[in-house]
């Protein structure tokens, strides 16, 4: 009886699978790679069952997720392919998804690192729904994936672009743009407009795309009724404010409620909190470039060590100092993973643009 052996997802096994296979095929290591991420997929086609046993129970050592279907199956591979992106609840995890990263992407961590520092960050792309899921199991980050030609895109346009170009891609697209503090800014742009945009102006380093599926974003809360029972809930049990604090977070409003959550779960957040009543906006940060700012430093020897994992040596608090303002800028995720240490420490830390 004839027999196919299908890979339906990379499983637990590693990059390195891929060279085991190559080597025992006699086929280009990338080819093998491009069965596993995009499973599922065909690795065999009409053998006999014993070779078909002998794979699956290989292909399983290895962690692979495998399974044989006769002709008498239907055999559907039909898959979507999709971007990959990863983001944090907890900063401090940093270190361990990117090792954890390294081993699911067969690469050095530094490579995981720059890929991790781009905004949004995307790890992996044109692959399949089956690898995302794979990669959820496997690391302590949220992964968020989307197929990129369904996706719409935020259009960032340097404020050095000359007027006449801003007005050409006003035209291109049919909307006007936003302007911000860093740049002009078109929202809820297709995949098609963005990528004609990208080949008309990347070259000048112009436009920057961002996926909005996987751009972070924070939830403000701009009002809400402290008598409110519902109101009261949410932000007690959702959100951990002691109820002792609500007369305090309402005089200071506005504030940040979640802070770089994909934006998707924003929206879901948005809904529900629409749903009671209160009044929520979804803020974005076009700023990719922060500072970090520390007063009353008790601990220099402690504050000097955490920002030296990031920051150069020239940049770094000088002796006796008791407060330091950056002079280089870093990326969002260093500085919030820098900011999170230093909170451990006794000094007062924060982030500015």
């Amino acid at each position: 009886m004839e027999n196919t052996v299908i890979i339906n997802s990379i499983g637990n096994a590693t990059p390195g699978a891929s060279k085991v296979l190559s080597d025992a095929l006699k086929v280009p290591q990338d080819y093998i790679l491009k069965l596993l991420y995009n499973a599922p997929s065909i690795l065999f086609q009409k053998v006999d069952e014993d070779t078909a046993q002998k794979a699956e129970d290989t292909l399983t050592k290895l962690g692979l997720d495998v399974s044989i279907c006769t002709k008498e199956d239907e055999i559907d591979l039909r898959t979507e392919s999709i971007d990959i992106s990863v983001s944090l609840d907890d900063i401090l995890l940093l270190p361990k998804v990117i090792e954890q990263l390294s081993v699911f992407l067969g690469c050095k961590q530094s490579e995981v690192l720059n890929l991790m520092l781009n905004e949004p960050s995307i790890v992996l792309g044109n692959v399949s729904v089956a690898t995302a899921e794979a990669l959820q199991k496997r690391t302590d980050a949220n992964v968020h994936f989307s197929n990129p030609r369904k996706d719409q895109y935020t259009i960032l346009i340097s404020k050095k672009a000359a007027e006449t170009q801003l007005r050409n891609i006003e035209k291109v697209i049919k909307t006007k743009a936003i302007e911000k503090e860093n740049a002009y800014v078109f929202e809820n742009i297709s995949y098609d407009h963005s990528q004609l945009l990208w080949r008309q102006y990347q070259a000048n380093k112009a436009v920057k795309l961002i996926n909005q599926s996987h751009q972070l974003v924070s939830v403000v809360l701009a009002d809400f009724d402290v008598s409110n029972e519902a109101h009261a809930a949410f932000l007690i049990e959702k959100v951990g404010m002691p109820k002792e604090i609500l007369e305090d977070v309402h005089a200071a409003l506005p504030i940040s409620l979640f802070e770089n959550i994909n934006r998707k779960q924003a929206k879901t957040i948005i809904a529900d909190c629409a749903a009671i009543g209160l009044n929520t906006t979804i803020e974005q940060d076009f700023n990719f470039k922060k500072k970090l700012q520390i007063e009353n430093i008790e601990d220099l020897e402690n504050v000097t060590k955490i920002l030296a994992q990031f920051i150069d040596n020239e940049d770094l608090p000088k002796e006796n100092a008791t407060n330091w303002t950056s002079k280089e800028e870093v990326p969002p995720l260093i500085a919030r993973y820098l900011l999170a240490q230093l909170e451990q420490v006794t000094c007062n830390p924060e982030i500015i643009n």
